[in-house]
C-alpha cells in the first residue's frame, strides 16, 4: 500500500509539473472565454460641461454635443501580461466614439458603420486576474435607452480568428447595461430643458386612468377598425358551436384564409348543425358608390349575412364579423354595419435590411395585416448591412451582401454591424431565396395584400456595393467585361463623405451605365418572381433616402473652426456625395445634372424609364429622393408615383407632405414620430428603440394621428423633448393628394422575431383604425389655420372617448386573437399607486391580467392581501401565457387620496 501511494503521488506531482509547464491559451482566447463586460452611461450631454464639449467640437461631433460612456471589461481566468499585445477588441456603437478619455494604453478606432476596435499599444500594463478594466469614451450625440448599446463585443488575436466574448454572446442585453439614471437622476434627459416625463408606477397609473377606459362597455360590438356606421340591433349571440360558412361566389383563396382564421380563433363550425351561419354574396349592385372593399354585414339570431361590392369587400366583411365575436365567451355582437376603407393605401413596412427577420415572422404579419384590413406590404430588402432576396444570376447579392461576419476584406461577407459579432450564426445573417418571395406574394395576396418590393438606392446600398465589388474582384482577371458590368461606383472617385450610418463606400454610382445594368436586372429578376406567383409587380420602390455627406451640414464646419457649437471636420470631407466623380463631373458639364446636388433626382428619372419599359407603372420613393423634383408627370417615366412622408412633424414632415403633393406625387403620411414603431413604447430607458424622432410612441400616439391635418397634431403631442411645437394647416386641397397611410418598422435594434412582434403589435391595430375610419375628431385642412399647446381647436373629449373604447376593446376582445395567432406583442407595463393605504393599478387595455410580487410569489392582484408588502407589479397577456416587464414600487408609493 505504501509503494502504490508513493507512486500516486509521484505521478500526480509530474501531471502537475506539466501542467504548470504547458503554455496557456492565446490573449485572445482568454479574454472571449473569461471576461464579463458591462456597458454604461456616464454623461449625456446637458449643455453645462464646456471642457466637454469643446472636445467633442475638436474630434467633429455633430453639433459639437457628444456624450461619455463605459465599457468595463473584469478578467475572470489568468492574468493577461503587458507583453501579450497582439488582440484587438471589437465592439458595437450606434455612436461614432472619437476617443478614450481615461487612458493612454489603448488606441480606440472607427471602422465602419457601428463597428469600432481598441487596441492595446506599448504604454498596456497588462490585467491581472480578477481586474477590472474602465475604459471611458467620447461619443457624438447622446444616449437615452439601453438599447443604444450592442451585445457581441468580440476578441481578434494574432492568427486573426474573432472569437466573440461569451459573456456578451446574445441577443439581449439583458445583464450587459447598467441602469441609465442610477448614480444621475437626470442623465436620461438629453438636454436641460428636456421636458419629458420619465415613466415610472406613479406617471403610468395616472395616464392609464385618466380615461377611465375601464367603464366602457361598447367594447362588446366595437370593430377594429371602426366602421363607417354601425348600428347595435340586440343583445350578442352565442356562438359555442363555431361559425359555418355558406360562401356563395367568394373566391377559394379568401375562403381558406377566413376558414384558417376561424380555427386559430376557436371558431370552427367544422360541421356542426348547430354552428351559426354565415352567408357570403357578392353584388356591386348594391352600393351606391363604387369603392373597393366596402360591404354590409348584418348579424342576427339566426345567421350573417354579408355583401361585398367585389372579393375584397367580402373578405373584409368577414374580418369585421370575427372582430366583432368575443372568443373568451362565444358570443357575437349583434349589429348591422355599412363600410368602406378611407383610403387605398392602409400600409406596414418591414425593415429586414439591418437586422434579418424570416419568412415566418412574416407570413404571421400578413395575416393581421388582413386581420385588420391593411392592404400593401412595403418590404425593405436590402440596405447597407444586408440584401436579403435571391437574384438569379448575381449571387454574391446574398452569398456575400447577405452575411455578416469577420472579414476584413469583405470578399466572404459584410463586416459585423448592429450587435452580430463575427460570427453568421443569428439575425445579422440571411436572406429569401425565389421560393421563399414567391410563397410570400401568393400568402399575401390571398389576403388582398400588395408586396411593394423596396431595394434602397443610391445611398443606403452598402450591401450591393460590396457584393458586386467581390463580385468584380472574383470576375476582373478571367472576364473583364463581364466583371465591370454590374459594378456599382466609380473606381476614379474618391469624393470623401459619411453616411447617416457612419459610412464612407455605400453609395451607389448614378452617373454610370452599370448602375442601371444592375437595377434593371433586378426589376426584371424580380418582376419574373411576381409572374411566377401569378401576382404582377406592380409598384417598385427604390429607395432614395439620405443621399447625403452629413459631414457636410451645418452642424459640422471647416477644420480648425471658431463656432463652439459646430464639430471640426477637414474642408475635403464636406463636399456633396459623388464630387470627385469623373462620371458625375461629366453629366454635369455637360448640363444633362443641373448641379452634384440633383443627382439622387438623375438615378429617380433614370429608374423611372426602366419601369415605363417594364411595364410597371408605379414607381414609389421616400421623400427626399425625389423632393427636388419639380413636377412629376414631366419629369418621371412611369404614369403613377408616390411619396412616403416621413420627416417628424416638429421638424416641418406636414409642409414636406405639402410640397410632394405640389409637385404632383400623391403622398403616402409615414411620420416618423407617430408612425415610425422602432421608436420605444414609453420614456423609459429600458425600452428599446431608436428615438430620434419621438421619445416615445405608444399605441394611444399612433391612434391620435390625423393624416389628413397633420398640424392638429401640435395641439395633442410634444417634440421629442417633450416640449410644444406649432405647424400651421395644409391646403384644403392637399387631401386629394393623400393615398393613405403607413407604419413603419426599422431593425436598427430589433435583432430577432421576438423583438419584432413587440415593436409592432398592438400598435398595428393603431394604425389600421387610422388608415381605415376617419374620426370625428379629426379636423379638416383650413389653410392659414395654426394650431399649438396653446389653441384649442381639437375635440380632446371625443379624441379621448374614443381612445378608451378602442383601448378597451383591445383588452377585451383583440390581444386574445393576437394570442390565439401566435403573436407576442408587447404586455404592458402597468401603473400602481397606493391610496389610503391600498394599492391600486392600472393598464392601458382594460381586461388585462395584474399580477404583485409580495418578496415571495407572483399572485394576481385581486388575491393580494391588503396590507402585503407588495414590491413589484406587471401585467400578463390577455391568455394569461406571458409576463409584461415588471415595474418596482418604491417604499414611499403613497399618492394623496381623492
Amino acid at each position: 500500500m505504501h509503494r502504490l501511494l508513493t507512486i500516486i503521488a509521484l505521478a500526480l506531482l509530474v501531471a502537475a509539473c506539466g501542467q504548470s509547464q504547458e503554455t496557456p491559451p492565446p490573449a485572445a482566447q482568454r479574454i472571449a472565454d473569461h471576461f464579463t463586460v458591462s456597458l454604461e452611461v456616464l454623461t449625456n450631454f446637458q449643455g453645462v460641461d464646456k471642457a466637454l464639449r469643446a472636445d467633442c467640437k475638436r474630434a467633429g461631433g455633430s453639433g459639437a454635443i457628444c456624450s461619455t460612456y463605459r465599457i468595463s471589461l473584469t478578467n475572470g481566468g489568468m492574468a493577461i501580461a503587458a507583453s501579450e499585445r497582439d488582440w484587438t477588441l471589437y465592439f458595437h456603437s450606434i455612436r461614432r466614439t472619437f476617443s478614450l478619455l481615461n487612458r493612454d494604453d489603448f488606441k480606440v478606432e472607427h471602422v465602419k458603420g457601428d463597428l469600432h476596435r481598441l487596441k492595446p499599444n506599448a504604454h498596456f500594463a497588462g490585467i491581472a486576474a480578477g481586474e477590472t478594466l474602465e475604459l471611458d469614451f467620447l461619443a457624438e450625440n447622446w444616449m437615452q435607452f439601453e438599447s443604444d448599446f450592442m451585445p457581441r463585443l468580440f476578441v481578434v488575436g494574432a492568427d486573426g480568428e474573432a472569437l466573440v466574448i461569451a459573456s456578451t454572446d446574445r441577443d439581449s442585453i439583458e445583464g450587459l447595461v447598467k441602469p441609465i439614471g442610477k448614480n444621475d437622476p437626470d442623465n436620461w434627459k438629453r438636454t436641460a430643458a428636456d421636458a419629458n416625463v420619465l415613466a415610472d408606477a406613479a406617471s403610468r397609473y395616472a395616464d392609464f386612468t385618466a380615461e377611465a377606459s375601464a367603464q366602457v362597455d361598447s367594447w362588446r360590438e366595437r370593430i377594429i377598425p371602426r366602421p363607417l356606421k354601425t348600428k347595435v340591433v340586440g343583445e350578442p349571440v352565442e356562438i359555442g358551436s363555431g361559425i359555418a360558412l355558406m360562401p356563395g361566389s367568394l373566391d377559394d383563396q379568401s375562403l381558406a384564409v377566413i376558414e384558417g382564421r376561424l380555427e386559430t380563433l376557436g371558431l370552427a363550425g367544422g360541421g356542426n348543425e348547430a354552428a351559426y351561419p354565415v352567408k357570403v354574396s357578392i353584388d356591386p349592385a348594391a352600393f351606391a358608390d363604387s369603392v373597393s372593399g366596402a360591404y354590409q354585414l348584418e348579424t342576427q339570431s339566426e345567421g350573417a349575412r354579408i355583401v361585398g361590392y367585389d372579393q375584397a369587400g367580402a373578405f373584409y366583411g368577414l374580418q369585421s364579423l370575427l372582430a366583432l365575436a368575443d372568443v373568451r365567451q362565444q358570443t357575437l355582437a349583434r349589429v348591422v354595419v355599412e363600410d368602406a376603407p378611407r383610403f387605398e393605401h392602409r400600409g406596414m413596412f418591414l425593415d429586414v435590411g439591418r437586422n434579418f427577420h424570416t419568412k415566418a415572422v412574416v407570413l404571421r404579419m400578413l395575416e393581421q395585416m388582413a386581420a385588420y384590413k391593411l392592404n400593401r406590404f412595403h418590404f425593405h430588402l436590402s440596405d447597407d448591412e444586408g440584401w436579403r432576396l435571391e437574384i438569379p444570376g448575381l449571387p454574391e447579392l446574398t452569398e456575400v451582401g447577405g452575411r455578416r461576419c469577420f472579414d476584413l476584406n469583405e470578399d466572404q461577407c459584410l463586416l459585423p454591424q448592429l450587435g452580430s459579432g463575427p460570427s453568421t450564426d443569428n439575425n445579422g445573417s440571411g436572406y429569401f431565396s425565389v421560393d421563399d418571395y414567391v410563397e410570400i406574394l401568393r400568402y399575401a395576396a390571398a389576403r388582398h395584400i400588395e408586396v411593394v418590393p423596396e431595394f434602397d438606392m443610391p445611398a443606403h446600398a452598402r450591401a450591393a456595393v460590396v457584393a458586386m465589388e467581390a463580385r468584380y474582384r472574383r470576375l476582373a482577371e478571367s472576364a473583364p467585361e463581364q466583371a465591370s458590368e454590374y459594378r456599382l461606383i466609380d473606381p476614379e472617385d474618391d469624393t470623401e463623405y459619411l453616411s447617416v450610418q457612419f459610412y464612407n463606400d455605400s453609395y451607389i454610382n448614378p452617373c454610370i451605365d452599370s448602375t442601371y445594368r444592375f437595377v434593371n436586372k433586378l426589376i426584371r429578376e424580380v418582376q419574373a418572381m411576381h409572374a411566377v406567383a401569378g401576382v404582377p409587380l406592380e409598384t417598385w420602390h427604390f429607395g432614395g433616402d439620405e443621399a447625403v455627406n452629413i459631414l457636410a451640414s451645418g452642424s459640422f464646419e471647416n477644420a480648425p473652426g471658431s463656432d463652439p457649437e459646430k464639430g471640426d471636420v477637414p474642408a475635403s470631407a464636406r463636399k456633396q456625395p459623388w464630387s470627385d466623380s469623373p462620371q458625375c463631373q461629366k453629366l454635369v458639364a455637360e448640363g444633362s445634372v443641373e448641379s452634384m446636388d440633383k443627382l439622387g433626382e438623375h438615378y429617380a428619372k433614370r429608374v423611372s424609364v426602366l419601369l415605363a419599359d417594364a411595364g410597371i407603372a408605379t414607381m414609389a420613393a421616400w421623400n427626399d429622393g425625389v423632393k427636388r423634383i419639380d413636377e412629376a408627370a414631366a419629369e418621371l417615366a412611369t404614369s403613377d408615383n408616390y411619396a412616403n412622408s416621413w420627416g417628424p412633424l416638429f421638424w416641418g414632415g406636414g409642409d414636406e407632405s405639402v410640397h410632394l403633393a405640389e409637385s404632383g406625387f400623391d403622398v403616402v403620411q409615414s411620420h416618423s414620430d407617430f408612425l415610425y414603431f422602432d421608436m420605444p413604447y414609453e420614456v423609459d430607458p429600458k425600452e428599446s428603440g431608436y428615438y430620434w424622432a419621438s421619445r416615445y410612441i405608444d399605441t394611444e400616439k399612433t391612434f391620435s394621428y390625423a393624416p389628413l391635418n397633420t398640424a392638429q397634431l401640435a395641439e395633442v403631442s410634444t417634440d421629442r423633448d417633450g416640449n410644444g411645437w406649432s405647424a400651421s394647416s395644409a391646403p384644403a386641397e392637399f387631401v386629394e393628394h393623400v393615398r393613405g397611410i403607413q407604419g413603419q418598422l426599422w431593425s436598427e435594434v430589433v435583432r430577432t422575431d421576438a423583438r419584432v412582434e413587440y415593436m409592432v403589435y398592438p400598435r398595428l391595430l393603431a394604425l389600421a383604425e387610422r388608415a381605415w375610419h376617419r374620426a370625428s375628431w379629426e379636423l379638416s385642412p383650413q389653410e392659414g389655420q395654426t394650431f399649438s399647446a396653446e389653441t384649442d381647436l381639437v375635440d380632446k373629449a371625443a379624441l379621448a372617448r374614443d381612445w378608451a373604447e378602442f383601448a378597451a376593446t383591445l383588452g377585451h376582445k383583440e390581444l386574445l386573437k393576437l394570442d390565439r395567432a401566435g403573436v407576442g406583442y408587447r404586455v404592458p407595463v402597468p401603473g400602481a399607486v397606493r391610496l389610503n393605504g391600498e394599492l391600486q393599478t392600472a393598464v392601458p387595455f382594460p381586461g388585462l391580467p395584474v399580477e404583485v410580487f409580495d418578496d415571495e410569489r407572483w399572485l394576481p392582484v385581486e388575491n393580494a392581501a391588503a396590507n402585503a408588502n407588495i414590491l413589484s407589479v406587471r401585467a400578463r397577456s390577455a391568455d394569461g401565457h406571458r409576463a409584461g416587464r415588471a415595474v418596482d414600487l418604491p417604499a414611499a408609493a403613497e399618492t394623496a387620496s381623492r
